[in-house]
């Protein structure tokens, strides 16, 4: 079993003004949190890099398998 203490220290647990001003931003912030949650609205065949890597990785994996036949 774990042993926990507790901590009496009051401390200010208040943000900072840089933590402030960075959240203020709700535009950015707004981006960010979309930009996160939010899938791609290209499907992956009309995506470039991404249909890219998935064919590399197709053939790397076709070209391992054919290796040990």
């Amino acid at each position: 079993m774990r042993k926990f203490s507790v901590n009496r220290e009051i401390e200010s647990l208040d943000p900072t003004a840089e933590q402030i001003r960075r959240q203020k931003d709700f535009s950015r912030l707004h981006h960010d949190y979309d930009r996160l949650t939010k899938r791609s609205k290209k499907p992956i065949y009309q995506d470039p890099k991404l249909y890219l890597l998935v064919v590399l990785i197709g053939i790397i994996l076709l070209l391992l398998f054919l290796e040990e036949i």
